[in-house]
């Protein structure tokens, strides 16, 4: 079994320049410090991020995101794709949160 190569270090840099941090990594999930997006690794295309937006923002602040998220990835060789929608709920008496993707 092959380990992809995910490079966190520079996702890590990308969102501290956009005013972000790295709150979780998971696996091929990154969550950033707020629950705004989320990033994905993409493993069947090299440096390539999915990018998902909570379903609870504004269209005007996922632009913003977008815009913000580009510039900075063009920088460190990375893309991002606009992937979808995600949505996030604690599960009922656990610590233990549930994603839902709602791809594009």
């Amino acid at each position: 079994m092959t380990i992809p190569f995910r490079p966190l270090a520079e996702v890590k840099m990308m969102l501290e320049e956009t005013g972000n941090d790295v709150s979780y990594a998971y696996d091929d999930l990154i969550f950033p410090e707020h629950t705004a997006f989320l990033i994905q690794f993409d493993d069947e295309k090299a440096n390539n991020l999915k990018v998902f937006f909570n379903r609870e923002i504004e269209p005007t602040e996922i632009t913003s995101i977008e815009k913000n998220l580009t510039t900075a990835s063009k920088k460190r060789k990375l893309t991002i794709e606009s992937s979808g929608k995600f949505s996030m709920e604690q599960k009922e008496d656990t610590e233990e949160i549930e994603l839902k993707f709602f791809p594009i």
